[in-house]
């Protein structure tokens, strides 16, 4: 699935600080094996090139669908095609994007147009305006209409589905939403969930990694042992859905890494000494994939730890 090769050939510099711009632009595989991948209760989720697009299609109707994240233009052309030759869509009810990054909004003009609502985190709008700014292309991406604080939540036409966006607070970034289809209790979790493969933190824009298992540890409470959840990135072999205990897994790790960095920074190593040393983080050895991006961590906790 080719979004799992999330950044893999990106050169790293400063990466806990870098530009948005800096690395959203390479690192994934030509557009190949697009697949939509149907869950359960007329959801499901479509892999090509970025971040995991999650679907409703409302079962024989037309119009009140739902797109979670637009990955890239081209990914996004072939999911509409893919729909439309199926006739599941001519009009959306929601278009959602979880967070800001060009993996998850490059694509909105091709699904906006169709969307009765178009949907953020105030937070996640803002960094996109502010993103886009910096690169010059304030017009090439389409923004959210409606933004929320807390919560926010509709009827879909048909009355056979709900959908909730819920915001936990800071974590990969300053405005990460949850999209919860609440029937068939499936939720997007954006890329508050890298599934066994190191994360991208954000910090420029308001992500938070110590406060991020904070979140995590809310999502498992807030919804329930049934909740299927669908992932923005995973590493190769490894799926882009899954359950409470693979967010527990990843909080472990990020409990392990805040412990690991935090000892280290007590044992006077010093950073450039730290990223030398490390190859898994004790306590998570599963995550091992996305190497370039352990870098990324390991700088955003020294960070936080250590302003």
């Amino acid at each position: 699935m080719n979004r799992r090769n999330f950044l893999s050939n990106t050169t790293m510099a400063a990466l806990a600080v870098a530009p948005v711009t800096q690395l959203f632009t390479k690192g994934y595989r030509p557009l190949a094996d697009p697949k939509l991948t149907m869950l359960r209760g007329n959801v499901g989720y479509y892999t090509n090139r970025g971040g995991t697009i999650g679907v409703y299609l409302p079962g024989g109707m037309p119009e009140g669908g739902v797109i979670v994240d637009t990955q890239f233009p081209e990914a996004a052309q072939t999911l509409l095609r893919m729909l439309k030759e199926k006739g599941e869509l001519t009009k959306l009810g929601v278009l959602a994007n979880t967070h800001h990054h060009g993996d998850h909004t490059s694509g909105n003009p091709v699904f906006a147009g169709l969307a009765g609502t178009h949907i953020s985190h105030e937070r996640a709008k803002q960094n996109l305006i502010d993103n886009l700014a910096q690169k010059g292309e304030e017009d090439s991406v389409a923004l959210p209409s409606t933004t929320f604080q807390g919560s926010w939540s509709t009827n879909l036409p048909g009355g056979k589905e709900s959908v909730s966006l819920n915001y936990f607070g800071k974590a990969h970034t300053g405005g990460d939403a949850v999209v919860h289809f609440e029937n068939a209790n499936v939720a997007h979790l954006g890329d508050l969930l890298f599934n066994r493969r190191f994360p991208y933190i954000d910090l420029g824009s308001g992500g938070d990694i110590l406060n991020w298992p904070n979140v995590l540890k809310d999502i498992r409470r807030t919804y329930n042992k049934d909740t299927l959840y669908i992932f923005g990135h995973a590493a190769d072999d490894y799926p882009v859905i899954g359950t409470s205990s693979d967010i527990k897994a990843f909080e472990l790790y990020l409990k392990s890494l805040h412990k690991y960095v935090k000892k280290e920074i007590k044992r006077g190593t010093s950073l450039n000494d730290l990223k030398k040393k490390t190859g898994t983080i004790p306590g998570a050895p599963e995550w091992k994939f996305g190497e370039q991006l352990r870098n990324v961590n390991l700088e955003a906790m020294h960070k936080q730890l250590n302003p």
